[in-house]
């Protein structure tokens, strides 16, 4: 091994010092952005009965959302999206009439049936975003 290219630290560091850097790196540390999180409510849904899925730690500056049935992001899948600037629903071939999206991203199904049973997937697209968007998935069953 060659020669060291600066010379080692020779200076003394004391406690102070330590404690002073770590303190001061626990206020340069970000917080860490909240991940969009789906909750059915009630939890244990029934034939026949109202579900909603309500949505948690939704981001800043949306342009609008999309919900579909599955796991695929496709118009065959498309049930509702909500265009924040507007206000407007538009509706997909997936929608029954018996969903309702709000204008914080939750989706209400009335009268469940076996149908509705199984994943459902949740695309958040932020104004001024040039990525794919932010993407939740959430699946219930009945009981």
């Amino acid at each position: 091994m060659g020669p060291l290219s600066a010379p080692p630290c020779t200076q003394h560091i004391t406690w102070k010092g330590v404690l002073l850097t770590a303190s001061l790196l626990n206020f340069w540390n970000l917080p860490i952005t909240a991940q969009v999180t789906i909750e059915a409510l009630p939890p244990k849904v029934s034939e026949g009965k109202d579900v909603l899925l309500l949505v948690h730690n939704l981001p800043q500056n949306l342009a609008g959302y999309i919900w579909y049935k599955g796991q695929l992001m496709d118009l065959y899948h498309y049930i509702t999206s909500y265009v924040v600037d507007g206000q407007i629903n538009i509706y997909g071939p997936a929608y029954t009439g018996r969903e309702t999206v709000y204008s914080n991203a939750s989706l209400l199904i009335q009268n469940v049936t076996r149908e509705d049973a199984g994943s459902y997937t949740l695309h958040i697209i932020k104004r001024g975003d040039r990525t794919r968007g932010v993407t939740g998935y959430f699946t219930f069953n009945l009981y």
